[in-house]
């Protein structure tokens, strides 16, 4: 077999699992049906991400997360990622709210949403969209 060949089938092999993870995208849309959240008594709010499972939403096989908040009182956001059945340990990464989209790394199979700041004991909707890519 000839080096060009070789090289050939290998670029092949290698570029179609890339090719396949391009259309595996995630987009959880609180924009057009914005959600209800209960600030608690230290003004932080769990967002109900899913509708079938709750707040926690499964991300493993996904690369990054995107999230972006439209509207509320909350002053900042926090992205907890990690083992959330069972035993749980997840790591918080907490970003103000602002205009910009926010990206953050995938760092385990399970994440949830908090919005941080509001009025404690008030109940508001907000609209958010969080996208999650390959």
């Amino acid at each position: 077999m000839s080096k060009r060949v070789l090289v050939s089938a290998l670029v092949a092999l290698v570029s179609l699992p890339a090719v396949a993870q391009l259309a595996v995208t995630r987009f959880i849309n609180l924009v057009d049906t914005p959600v209800s959240v209960t600030y608690d008594n230290s003004g932080i709010a769990q967002v109900p991400l899913d509708a079938a499972t709750g707040t926690v939403i499964t991300v493993a096989g996904y690369r990054k997360v995107s999230v972006l908040i439209g509207s509320g009182h909350a002053t900042s956001f926090s992205v907890v990622m990690g083992k959330s059945r069972g035993e749980t340990l997840m790591a918080a990464f907490t970003r103000p709210v602002s205009t910009n989209i926010q990206t953050f790394d995938v760092v385990g199979p399970d994440m949830a949403l908090w919005l941080r700041g509001g009025t404690p004991g008030r109940t508001e909707t907000v609209q958010l969209w969080v996208f999650l890519s390959t």
